[in-house]
């Protein structure tokens, strides 16, 4: 069931409370006060599904899968997450003494549908040609997920912008560049949550690069941890995450409505 009222239904709604010329007026006394028992009629109305909802979604588990936390004390990250913040940044430092930060935003990957749409061989031509647009407008869905690799030492670092696919969970370079000055950079990202300047190079399409730099590029990442069971881990943690903060919503809301 969505969680989002209809725009035509709300404004069927505003249409039909517009007062017609021709209705009698009505008394200011008592137009006030049946307004106001409408207020306390429809915000009743609110808080008790609300808390309908609210005691639904508890009745659910809701927890991260074995081999989620398996893969947080395999990999050595550690999730950073603010309790009502959509951002989650992980964070773990290398045996190089590399310092890895991987940030990606719960509603974009939440957004990212997993599965592709199936035909069966029997169907014709018609549904072949409505599966392919189907299938094009299916691969152009994907999260952005950030890299940024730095030495702390030397205070820079290495940025990539992935791409987290909804028909696999594997991530994909879109854009890499340096960053010459790491501290500044993450207060950036802190302050005002932006990876890039108004003017600063993004970097080459990482898909027109020679195919030796990208594979190059691939391996490097790679070897520092970011792979399928990265992909994987940022699915889950924000299937986890998301259920978690509209568990909150709805009890902070009913605690707003029975005031």
């Amino acid at each position: 069931m969505s969680r989002f009222i209809s725009r035509i239904a709300l404004s069927n709604v505003c249409r039909a409370s517009v007062p017609q010329l021709a209705r009698r007026a009505v008394p200011i006394s008592r137009a006030f006060s049946s307004g106001l028992v409408r207020a306390q009629n429809t915000t009743s109305q609110l808080s008790e599904i609300v808390k309908s909802e609210h005691k639904v979604a508890l009745a659910v588990d809701n927890e991260l899968e074995p081999e989620q936390e398996q893969f947080l004390a395999d990999s050595g990250f550690k999730v950073i997450e603010g309790k009502y913040e959509s951002n989650v940044e992980l964070y773990k430092t290398l045996p190089s003494g590399e310092e890895i930060r991987v940030f990606f935003d719960i509603d974009e990957v939440s957004d990212v549908e997993l599965g592709a749409p199936e035909f069966g061989a029997e169907e014709g031509v018609e549904d072949k040609e409505q599966f392919d647009e189907e299938l094009d407008q299916f691969e152009s869905t994907f999260a952005n997920v950030k890299v940024f690799i730095s030495k702390p030492e030397s205070n820079d670092g290495l940025f990539f912008n992935l791409m987290l696919q909804n028909s696999e969970e594997e991530l994909f370079v879109d854009y890499f560049n340096y960053k010459p000055d790491a501290a500044k950079f993450l207060e950036q990202v802190k302050e005002k949550g932006t990876f890039l300047s108004s003017t600063e190079y993004q970097g080459p399409q990482f898909s027109n690069l020679d195919e030796s730099l990208q594979l190059a590029v691939e391996n490097y990442l790679e070897d520092k941890g970011v792979n399928e069971d990265l992909a994987d881990f940022i699915f889950a943690f924000s299937e986890y995450k998301e259920e978690n903060t509209y568990r909150d919503l709805l009890a902070n809301m009913s605690k707003f409505l029975a005031k």
